[in-house]
């Protein structure tokens, strides 16, 4: 791992995703590559306007606002530098997902570390967040980090919890999960849920296999919950356990599939308080 792409808009709501960040970048002695995304400000036009002033004075802003994001940029970067950290920085002008993901893209992250905001009524979790968008599109794994209520927590990374449905190939996500629990001499398991309204449609025998040849000797710790659903039978699960972090995998969806039926990633994202790491998989569904 040597870049890790870390979006921040300055608010408290990515202080606790910045610990995580660092926690990352020094493990893997990585190089840390902090974006902040400005978008741009429209000019409104219900105002009575006399010539090009109001265009004008909507660049003008535009500039100063760049110039204040930048210097909160050096500040950052200035403070992770001085905590041993490398560091470069990158401001961008447009939409938030499209100019992360290009970061991203561009630079070839091996990582994308993003905080997530609080969702305070039930229409901010069923429009989900940035956060999610950006998973979605991510051509690399992203760790998305739920701000806390109150101070923010420290970052620490001593067990995993690696949630599958058994119901296709996760050989490159567990492999990858595995190589970050050993890099960290974190313990793993494995989380399964049965649920009522998700039959399964293959047997669970084989695609356990596959994982334990990957964990290697030692019997793979697996967890299997009964639940209505998955997502309920993960918040039940850590009701009852305290992991540092959980993985899952998504998968790529059609424009119909996906508004048929939301994303099991996206809902478990925005009603947990741990943070989720999320694989990509190409395969559509």
């Amino acid at each position: 791992m040597k870049t890790i792409v870390f979006p921040t808009d300055f608010s408290d709501s990515t202080a606790d995703a910045l610990n995580w960040a660092k926690l990352f970048a020094r493990q893997y002695n990585a190089s840390l590559l902090v974006v902040h995304v400005q978008q741009l400000a429209m000019p409104n036009t219900a105002l009575p306007v006399a010539g090009e002033l109001g265009m004008g004075a909507s660049v003008g802003m535009d500039v100063d606002m760049q110039q204040i994001s930048q210097e909160q940029l050096d500040t950052l970067a200035g403070q992770l530098q001085a905590d041993g950290i490398q560091c470069q920085t990158e401001l961008r002008l447009g939409a938030v997902k499209d100019a992360i993901l290009s970061v991203a893209h561009e630079q070839n992250a091996d990582l994308i570390i993003t905080g997530r905001g609080h969702l305070r009524n039930f229409f901010d979790r069923l429009g989900g967040t940035a956060a999610t968008s950006v998973a979605k599109g991510a051509n690399c794994p992203v760790l998305i980090v739920p701000a806390s209520e109150s101070a923010p927590k420290p970052a620490q990374l001593r067990s995993i919890v690696f949630s599958t449905p058994l119901e296709f190939d996760q050989q490159e996500g567990f492999g990858q999960t595995l190589a970050i629990a050993r890099t960290f001499d974190a313990t793993i398991r494995v989380l399964r849920v049965r649920a009522e309204n998700q039959p399964s449609l293959s047997a669970d025998k084989p695609m356990l296999k596959t994982l334990q040849n990957l964990y290697g000797a030692e019997p793979l710790p697996v967890d299997t919950i009964e639940s209505r659903t998955v997502s309920g039978g993960i918040d039940t699960y850590l009701s009852t356990n305290s992991p540092d972090l959980l993985v899952m995998t998504t998968r790529e969806r059609d424009f119909l599939s996906g508004l048929l039926n939301p994303s099991l990633t996206d809902r478990v994202v925005t009603h947990t308080d741990l943070p989720v790491l999320v694989f990509q998989e190409s395969a559509p569904l």
